[in-house]
């Protein structure tokens, strides 16, 4: 029986500009692969086996990307939001049960697990959870004794996570948890394609389907995900630390691309590696690090990029065919794809956009640092 996955890949990703100005936030890469490829991956380790990707922003590089694949299917579509995405692609499902997945969530949770709990429980939707020290940037979620959610606050303010609180110390004797969140992954079975069908206005699943699905009592179930690793890449620091989880092996079930040479040393094919490397890093396809580098800890180089002699880079990332000058250093900073760093330069906090030339003489008008 084959399980379909929704992945929703439309979004602008706005905080996470200029990064988002030449790649959709899916096609991010982390350590050799982009985003949208780890979720694939993990997804297909839990037994899905077809996959739809809804994109829209840059959504023409999403459908190149995916072009020869036959277990993905891309369909760029004018969607208003997460819900009227599922709502435009409804003649593509024909499954009684189907997952919907965020495009730019990284998790290792037991996803089979997730669909069986679904189907055995025979709820309109399960929504995963996720519990968190701090609420208030997520959809804050009540449920019974029983798992069935009986409250669904999208991104509370303090007076209404305060109302919450007091309503979960009430019925702490049957839920074992607190400050549950909506973690971005939802199990629906095909009803939810009828309600969507029957009511138009209904754009958003946590700001509209999921309240009013409870309001007209239909049962949702929560499924929560303890002890699963979880984050959202939707900031140049999330970006970063998923990178740094990544190549300490701190996502069980996911690694870099390429082989790892030593522990915590990933290398891609025709890579050379001349100079000094600290890990943990990944150095990608044919990049070049030359004698007298030094690379790491935390650096991710992506393929055909190259850091010269007695160069220095650091907690930092290098997209495609960026070169790092003699003596220059790179330190906490985010380097995107065809910049050339020439010699003597040093770039720190920053981020340098794509096709860029940075000089010693004419850095401090390249090189902006993030939020400048």
């Amino acid at each position: 029986m084959s399980r379909i996955a929704v992945i929703l890949a439309g979004g602008m990703g706005t905080r996470l500009r200029p990064l988002t100005d030449v790649l959709p936030k899916p096609l991010i890469p982390i350590a050799g692969r982009a985003i949208i490829d780890y979720i694939i991956e993990w997804l297909k380790l839990n037994g899905f086996t077809k996959f739809i990707v809804v994109a829209k922003y840059l959504g023409e590089r999403i459908v190149d990307y995916f072009k020869y694949s036959s277990e993905v299917k891309v369909k760029l579509l004018d969607s208003k939001d997460t819900a009227d995405a599922v709502r435009l692609i409804a003649g593509e499902i024909s499954e009684e049960h189907f997952l919907v997945s965020m495009g730019d969530v990284l998790c290792n949770a037991d996803f089979k697990s997730f669909y069986e709990y679904h189907v055995e429980n025979e709820s309109i939707a399960t929504i995963a959870l996720k519990e968190v020290d701090n609420p208030l940037p997520y959809g804050l979620i009540l449920t019974d004794g029983d798992g069935r959610i009986i409250l669904f606050t999208e991104k509370p303010k303090s007076i209404e996570l305060l109302i919450l609180n007091t309503a979960h110390l009430k019925l702490r004797s049957k839920s074992l948890y607190s400050n549950l969140v909506n973690a971005g992954f939802y199990m629906f079975n095909w009803d939810i394609v009828r309600v969507l069908e029957e009511n138009n206005g209904l754009m958003d699943f946590g700001r509209h389907v999921f309240p009013y699905l409870l309001e007209e009592g239909y049962r949702i179930n929560g499924w929560i995900m303890s002890g699963a690793y979880w984050e959202d890449v939707g900031r140049v620091d999330s970006l970063k630390k998923v990178t740094w989880d990544l190549l300490d092996g701190g996502i069980t079930g996911y690694r870099p691309l390429g082989e790892e040479h030593s522990p915590g040393v990933y290398v891609g094919k025709g890579a050379r590696i001349d100079g000094i490397v600290i890990p943990p890093v990944y150095i990608g396809e044919e990049a070049v690090i030359e004698y007298g580098a030094i690379v790491g800890p935390y650096a991710s180089l992506e393929k055909g990029s190259i850091v010269k002699t007695r160069a220095r880079v650091s907690h930092s990332i290098l997209w495609m065919n960026s070169l790092v000058g003699e003596d220059s250093t790179i330190h906490d900073s985010i380097i995107m794809n065809d910049v050339v760093i020439r010699g003597g330069v040093k770039v720190v906090h920053s981020i340098v956009g794509s096709f860029n030339t940075v000089s010693a003489n004419l850095s401090e008008e390249v090189v902006k640092p993030k939020g400048g």
